[in-house]
């Protein structure tokens, strides 16, 4: 039996701040409420994305908040990194010559983050092959010079990755990631410098916890943590 997994687009907010890492096998607090410590089934681990929104002030017209706080049941979201040193490609604003589709939501709109467009194709691609489960992979960066360095976060389909080693051997760059693969990927497969994360959030009742609609549909949510969802 095939099983079709509902996958939502997080929705655009603005963000606080947000940090992707990899803890490794265990998942601390598990599914116990004595915070035991679950190993996860996945070689490496699965990764974490945690997130804090900004202040939202428009809950009253557009209760996305409270919509997200109905998704805590295990629904599985994509979420578009944002805007932290973690992306190479916002480093001094110098690498958007990389994008193709540069347009920020500027302009005095109303949807104004200053953030570029969630459609940003910021992208490199694989050189050569590398199996799923593998933790190495070689990547093309063209004329764009050296600018994947360690710590650095890239995407893979809806997959992030951590850089933990890089090395360049003329215009490739041979890196070592983590979590490992969770696909093969082939020759001229897309890495994406503003990579995808795939989870559920984690800590449900935290988030709960911070609703109030008393301050005139102004709401300031607790840390969301998501963990990884591997499909």
């Amino acid at each position: 039996m095939t099983i079709n997994h509902k996958i939502w687009n997080f929705p655009t907010l603005k963000i606080e701040s947000q940090l992707f890492h990899v803890p490794g096998s265990y998942f601390d607090g598990g599914l116990t409420s004595g915070g035991a410590r679950i190993m996860s089934p996945e070689p490496g681990g699965r990764s974490v994305l945690e997130m804090r929104l900004a202040y939202q002030v428009n809950e009253w017209n557009s209760p996305f908040s409270s919509w997200l706080m109905s998704k805590i049941n295990g629904a599985i979201f994509k979420i578009q990194l944002t805007k932290t040193p973690q992306l190479a490609s916002f480093i001094g604003e110098s690498n958007y010559n990389i994008v193709s589709n540069n347009l920020s939501w500027d302009n005095d709109f109303p949807w104004d983050n200053n953030q570029p467009w969630a459609n940003d194709g910021a992208n490199v691609s694989v050189s050569g092959t590398a199996l799923e489960g593998a933790v190495e992979l070689s990547v093309s960066m063209g004329s764009f010079g050296e600018i994947l360095k360690h710590g650095h976060v890239i995407g893979i389909g809806n997959y992030s990755y951590i850089i933990d080693d890089v090395s360049y051997v003329g215009t490739r760059a041979n890196i070592v990631v983590s979590p490992p693969l969770r696909n093969a990927v082939s020759d001229g497969s897309i890495v994406w410098l503003k990579p995808y994360f795939t989870g559920a959030i984690a800590n449900g009742a935290e988030i709960r916890n911070s609703y109030d609609a008393g301050n005139i549909g102004g709401i300031q949510l607790n840390r969301i943590v998501f963990n990884e969802v591997i499909i």
